[in-house]
């Protein structure tokens, strides 16, 4: 299945992209997606995200679906 990522802040520097569409197989879940990134990417490791599906915040034991737009979020600080 074709899954749309936004990736955001720390997440983004650690890509190099704000956006990637990935090839998974069907059963994939959030946290099992983002488990993927972390292999791929292993200072993403220390990174806490919340996720959203579709423009709503999720849970990693969402079941994702072809065409989902998935968006990895870090904690956000400023002033």
């Amino acid at each position: 299945m074709t899954l749309n990522v936004k990736l955001f802040a720390s997440v983004r520097e650690a890509v190099g992209s704000r956006t990637e569409t990935v090839e998974m197989t069907e059963g994939t879940t959030v946290g099992s997606l983002w488990q993927s990134y972390v292999s791929r990417y292993p200072r993403l490791g220390r990174v806490s995200v919340a996720y959203a599906v579709n423009h709503e915040y999720a849970g990693a034991e969402r079941e994702l679906k072809d065409g989902d737009e998935i968006a990895f979020i870090p904690p956000v600080s400023g002033g």
